[in-house]
């Protein structure tokens, strides 16, 4: 999948380019993308599909994706698939509180990296993101992971937002940006929900040291910590936290 990210679709040079590569190498899909504003972004608001298909299809841990050009998804596969790995064994580890499958909340879900194969597990999530392109992504995965269709749902919406009308769940799944989860997050899922175990999946191992003081606060203790180098060659991991109400295991 190929995106031509430019200031202007109206330059003729943008477009004798294009022309000129979908004539002579086709890349198997492409977009064009406008981004007019000099910020620090990657891609401005408006994408077109050019050729080919309109979502790339990726594999990790048994599940199909299907993946927009401006949508976020972990471009270390493999390493992704070590990630999906540790939220499934750690999940796997907790009693339902009641009869039948296990309630999972998984907040700032993209696309359903998590959510997906953890529907395929067996288990119910609530998908939440307010991305709403990712939100179209995941939901057209679902189509092709029909085990996990009845299971996952996907709410396009702010986490701050949307997780004031959750009551309940097992376990929640916390894959927050660089910035970590915003304080009314933090408050509502460990002093609020009290979920029996909390997977905290973070990109930044300093807001991750903030974020787990906060959870410590509200009782909860670190029960695995595990780091993945999803950038070899760089200073940047993902961490993978492990955290259990008191000294449960």
């Amino acid at each position: 999948m190929a995106a031509l990210i430019v200031s202007s679709d109206r330059d003729r040079r943008v477009r004798t380019a294009t022309r000129r590569l979908l004539e002579q190498s086709p890349p198997t899909s492409m977009h064009l993308n406008v981004h007019a504003r000099d910020d620090a972004f990657i891609f401005g608001p408006s994408t077109r599909h050019l050729h080919g298909s309109p979502r790339m299809r990726e594999q990790v841990a048994g599940a199909s994706f299907l993946i927009s050009p401006a949508a976020f998804f972990q471009t270390n596969v493999l390493a992704a698939e070590m990630l999906v790995r540790l939220v499934l064994d750690e999940v796997a580890r907790v009693p339902s509180q009641r009869e039948g499958p296990r309630r999972i909340l998984d907040l700032y879900a993209g696309s359903g990296l998590f959510a997906i194969p953890l529907a395929l597990a067996g288990n119910d999530v609530v998908a939440v993101e307010e991305n709403r392109l990712a939100v179209a992504d995941g939901e057209a995965a679902l189509k092709l992971n029909a085990r996990a269709r009845e299971r996952c749902r996907f709410v396009a919406r702010r986490v701050e937002t949307a997780l004031t009308t959750f009551r309940e769940a097992d376990v929640v799944v916390l894959d927050p940006p660089r910035e970590g989860c915003a304080a009314p997050v933090l408050r509502d899922v460990f002093g609020r929900l009290k979920p029996a175990r909390a997977i905290y999946v973070s990109c930044n191992p300093e807001t991750l040291a903030t974020d787990l003081a906060v959870a410590s606060r509200h009782g909860y203790r670190i029960r695995a910590l595990q780091p993945v180098d999803m950038f070899p060659h760089t200073a940047h991991i993902e961490t993978v936290a492990a955290l259990a109400t008191g000294y449960n295991t």
